[in-house]
């Protein structure tokens, strides 16, 4: 089979739609096997996110020309389909016929060849009334086509938080989220950064409230990128860096991050302790924690000690620390934009997440000292993982108390909720959606 962007995203989508993998991760190994030339590269992410972020109104547009539902279809013959009406519903500048060729060829070249004519059919019949395609108009399947959101998730976020929050969500999921970065201060200044980002034709844009953040544009490949390459910057949202504000760590002290992969907390962490001190970081995998130490070594943070551990049910414990950050397991609901793929997992397929991040919480609080922060967090917006998950920690735990969250100039709250707690969304506060909560454990007496 040859290698172009077509096969690269019908292999990666496939990849995902069977074993869940993470989409970033999936399409840049997937690109990277197949030694794609950089336009092949782009048309590939181009397709492969598109069909993920457009896929219920793909569907719905499929099964008015499909006797068999879409679901029911062989798996890969359904990825090829939703490629090419992804191409000729989205993509302007891809001839109409070349989408349609290239879905039959691919179903020989992957040995689908009883189903080319099916497929040359079907996308035959759909470019014929394509114009005259009559969408949903009201009630919620309207919505879900709209904006690429499952129903259930759209009543999940309206009973949750009420039917503004829920449509303001949901207009959000229309527009590509910033991506955010923070410069090392052991390389030096922003000022110096955004001199040297230009003289690479990156954009990078300081954002005055949160300290050491910038907005890139124009990056190419982050990876690849010298600057990147030679510490000068990690990628890191801004709401994650607004949580690592919460900590008010400080050089000298002892920090842990007890579920710390890909490592971008401890990372920021260490750059505000000036790299002195101790930085504990911990992840349950062995390659999460190797990623870890490549990203501090690559920034030249040699505060950070990586090692594997559970934090449900940890074999070892450092000594107690002064700041303790936990940013638990979650849903993801938070990060459809950066993650499409979570869109369409099933509610029910959540229901232990809260359970598993209370007794996460419980056991990151035996390692904070007295006087000392806990910093609890989640990448979703769901209040069983965030709030109350908050708030019966401070009813179990009466060793601690709840700390006023520091918001940023230009951010505010979406939902209402206690001082010690903030939940930011894209409307809100221009980040990913995101929940952090901060405690200190009382001084002995």
């Amino acid at each position: 089979m040859k290698h172009d962007a077509r096969t690269a995203a019908l292999q990666a989508l496939l990849q995902v739609e069977e074993s869940e993998g993470y989409s970033n991760i999936v399409i840049d190994k997937t690109i990277r096997q197949m030694e794609l030339p950089p336009r092949e590269a782009a048309l590939a992410s181009a397709l492969f996110y598109g069909v993920l972020e457009k896929r219920i109104a793909i569907d719905w547009a499929l099964n008015q020309f499909c006797k068999k539902p879409v679901e029911k279809l062989d798996a890969s013959v359904r990825e090829l389909l939703r490629l090419a009406v992804y191409q000729l519903l989205y993509m302007d500048k891809i001839p109409d016929s070349a989408a349609v060729n290239e879905a039959v060829k691919a179903c020989r070249q992957v040995g689908k060849s009883s189903a080319a004519g099916f497929v040359n059919g079907v996308l035959r019949n759909l470019l014929r009334q394509r114009e005259a395609l009559r969408w949903p108009e009201t009630g919620d399947e309207s919505l879900s086509v709209r904006y690429g959101c499952p129903v259930h998730w759209i009543t999940f976020w309206r009973n949750s938080y009420g039917e503004d929050f829920c449509r303001k969500m949901l207009e959000s999921l229309a527009v590509p989220p910033f991506l955010y970065a923070r410069v090392n201060p052991l390389r030096g200044s922003v000022e110096e950064f955004v001199k040297k980002a230009a003289e690479t034709g990156m954009k990078a844009t300081p954002v005055e409230s949160v300290p050491g953040a910038v907005r890139l544009e124009h990056t190419g490949s982050v990876a690849e990128h010298p600057l990147y390459q030679q510490g000068w910057f990690h990628i890191q949202d801004l709401s994650s860096q607004v949580c690592v504000m919460q900590g008010e760590v400080r050089p000298g002290m002892r920090v842990v991050d007890v579920c710390a992969a890909p490592g971008g907390k401890t990372f920021t962490a260490g750059e505000w302790m000036d790299n002195q001190g101790e930085l504990f970081a911990y992840d349950l995998y062995k390659g999460k924690v190797g990623l870890i130490c490549s990203g501090a070594e690559r920034l030249g943070l040699t505060c950070v000690q990586a090692a594997v551990r559970n934090a449900e049910t940890p074999a070892f414990s450092p000594e107690p620390a002064d700041v303790v950050f936990c940013d638990a397991p979650c849903s993801g609901l938070g990060i459809l934009r950066r993650k499409p793929e979570i869109r369409y997992k099933k509610p029910e397929s959540l229901r232990e997440l809260p359970g598993l991040q209370k007794r996460i919480l419980h056991e990151a609080a035996k390692l904070v000292k007295p006087g000392g922060r806990l910093v609890y967090s989640t990448c979703t917006l769901n209040p069983d993982e965030n709030g109350l998950t908050a708030g019966v920690f401070l009813k179990e735990h009466p060793e601690f108390t709840a700390i006023p969250v520091h918001i940023p100039a230009g951010m505010s709250r979406a939902v209402q909720e206690p001082e010690h707690q903030f939940t930011m969304t894209p409307f809100s506060c221009g980040t990913d959606g995101f929940f952090v909560a901060v405690f200190e454990k009382k001084q002995e007496s």
